[in-house]
């Protein structure tokens, strides 16, 4: 009997989560499938170079400087990367291992906004909840199959946002545990993200003191969202830590270079002056230099160094490898006849891989930053490179997503929405992440990752909306 009640209860729960189920099982097999490639999300190398070091006696430090964990504490480290570990001591490959824990961040950020969802809409019409298919988006559906941050930082974003639902609706335990886990592990992951998190919490706090809301339910917003977070931030982490955090700044991020830059030698043939019925050919290689197109460069040089491997023989049967070869030999043609060996210097402007960032002194310089953070790369559109090529002709995705979100607000437009604490505090949230972007970034490709972190308040406000109108309905019933 026991057993049967536990598959009945599996069942139900399918049925009723078959989008966070079907998410794990594509994310899982899009993950194994990739075994050991790294071409799609290179930096993927560092983060497994910190799980593979951070779980050392004493304290190795040295394990996050190989990737963007250098400002986070080992502790949060060890806890963070805890189930990836313990399923990687029961035989999971390290790199698959990182990869799980992705999958299951994300799937817990999908199931923490599908319920506030579900508590509007319990047995609405697929339209009401196909917003969460844009955790889909293959961008999304890529960074958080790998082991990058963007799922830690896509969790955390969910938690904090879930947290002030929670709390907003007097469920403390909840929204204390979630404040906390969000805020905390968000200074962990991208303190300058949790930087404009916090400016939001500041800022809505004092709206919310005008409106009205509480100054006890304020006070435990700041003390568990921010104060206590602080603490347990600044009381684990390492002193090169915090004076990185200090003495950082948007001016310094913003003047970076965004040029990427790959230098490839490539075999060639020269025709040697032969007499008589043919000429000798002479092997020589030749010095390219490539601005961009490292995606492409990684994938051609696994392609050709793993030819048994399962990653390969998918692409040679989907007949990819020859398109890349294709797009390969293409730009070496370019390289070598071009003055300088270069390939990838003439770009537009709109879709270059170098961009130009916004200047506080001049808001109006953010507005184009901002519009090609928002909305580029652009398909067809000048000559961005391989991989930002293939990106933007997933942005017109973007925009179907921007598109519905407006017009859930169009649609419950009666809901005075600027009155609501927790959509008003992601408008806030989400504009500061858009002009901070317009700011900092100076590579497209960059850019373009970063863009996942807008997801979750988007998925957030159109779920949050419903959940308002549905709370107004109540009120306005139970009120005759």
């Amino acid at each position: 009997m026991q057993i049967s009640g536990i598959f009945s209860g599996l069942l139900k729960f399918v049925k009723q989560n078959s989008l966070i189920v079907a998410f794990i099982i594509t994310h899982i097999f899009f993950a194994v499938s990739l075994g050991r490639v790294t071409a799609l999300a290179p930096d993927e190398i560092g983060y497994l170079y910190t799980f593979k070091g951070v779980y050392t006696w004493p304290m190795n430090t040295m394990a996050q400087t190989g990737s963007g964990w250098i400002t986070a504490p080992t502790i949060f480290l060890w806890i963070a990367y805890l189930p990836a570990k313990i399923i990687n001591m029961f035989g999971v490959p390290d790199l698959l291992s990182i990869r799980m824990l992705s999958i299951t961040l994300t799937a817990l950020s999908l199931y923490l906004l599908k319920d506030i969802l579900d508590q509007a809409i319990p047995k609405g019409r697929f339209f009401n909840k196909v917003v969460l298919i844009s955790f889909f988006i293959p961008s999304v559906f890529l960074w958080t199959s790998v082991g990058l941050r963007e799922s830690f930082i896509i969790a955390e974003v969910a938690a904090f946002l879930a947290g002030f639902n929670f709390l907003i609706q007097e469920k403390n335990r909840r929204a204390y545990a979630l404040l906390f886990l969000g805020s905390y592990g968000l200074v962990s992951t991208k303190n300058y993200l949790w930087a404009c998190l916090m400016v939001t919490v500041i800022l809505s706090s004092i709206f919310f003191l005008f409106q009205g809301i509480s100054r006890r339910k304020i006070l435990k917003f700041l003390v568990a969202g921010f104060l206590f977070p602080v603490i347990a931030f600044g009381s684990t982490t390492s002193a090169y830590a915090l004076d990185f955090i200090f003495h950082g700044g948007i001016t310094q991020a913003g003047s970076r270079s965004g040029d990427s830059i790959s230098q490839v030698y490539v075999d060639v043939s020269e025709t040697g002056s032969g007499t008589g019925s043919g000429s000798a050919q002479v092997p020589v290689k030749e010095l390219i230099t490539f601005h961009g197109d490292y995606t492409l460069i990684a994938l051609h040089s696994y392609l050709k160094d793993n030819p048994n491997a399962q990653f390969t023989k998918i692409f040679r049967v989907t007949h990819l490898d020859k398109k890349i070869q294709e797009i390969w030999n293409e730009k070496i043609r370019t390289g070598l006849v071009s003055q300088f060996k270069q390939v990838g210097t003439e770009t537009s402007s709109l879709n270059g891989h170098i961009l130009e960032p916004g200047k506080i002194s001049d808001p109006l310089s953010m507005l184009q930053p901002a519009f090609v953070f928002l909305c580029g790369p652009f398909p067809f559109v000048g000559d961005p490179g391989f991989a930002a090529g293939i990106a933007s002709l997933e942005s017109p995705l973007w925009w179907a997503l921007y598109l519905l979100v407006i017009f859930q607000f169009i649609r419950f437009r009666k809901v005075k929405f600027l009155r609501d604490p927790q959509i008003l505090f992601t408008l806030i949230f989400l504009a500061g992440e858009i002009a901070f972007s317009a700011l900092v970034e100076v590579n497209l490709g960059t850019s373009f990752r970063h863009r996942s972190i807008l997801l979750v308040p988007l998925v957030f406000l159109y779920v949050r909306l419903a959940q308002k109108a549905k709370e107004d309905e109540v009120l306005l019933h139970g009120s005759k």
